[in-house]
């Protein structure tokens, strides 16, 4: 009886320890100057220490939220016309939300990169 008890307080608590180690992380993908959220845009979770292990959602109306073991990811969000958005986040939390995150259209990310490159210029 007590080798019962013990096995069953072993897997309760890994169990528990798990549930520990996953963490819920959200956010709103939208596209510059548009409150909506850029819906059917891809969000992957690769981990960093194996790019095999990767977690995809797709964004809905309400945004996205994704539930990943705690460690370190790339995330990218996708959406055809848009720049790839990518962010190395350690994700160590029950809970992390990211908030609005802005994409630029590949037009408005030229535009950008051009800014950029002239005012390298002058220096």
């Amino acid at each position: 009886m007590k080798k019962i008890f013990i096995l069953l307080a072993l897997a309760l608590l890994s169990g528990a320890t798990y549930a520990q180690n996953m963490c819920v992380v959200s956010g709103y993908p939208t596209a510059k100057k548009s409150p909506d959220a850029l819906v059917g845009a891809l969000v992957t979770f690769t981990n960093e220490w194996d790019s095999d292990i990767k977690h995809r959602r797709k964004v809905t109306a309400d945004g996205f939220e994704i539930i990943v073991p705690a460690g370190g990811y790339l995330l990218t969000i996708e959406s055809e016309g848009y720049e790839t958005y990518r962010l190395e986040i350690e994700v160590d939390q029950t809970r992390i939300d990211l908030g609005m995150i802005t994409l630029l259209t590949v037009e408005q990310a030229a535009a950008r990169e051009a800014k950029r490159k002239a005012r390298a210029r002058r220096y």
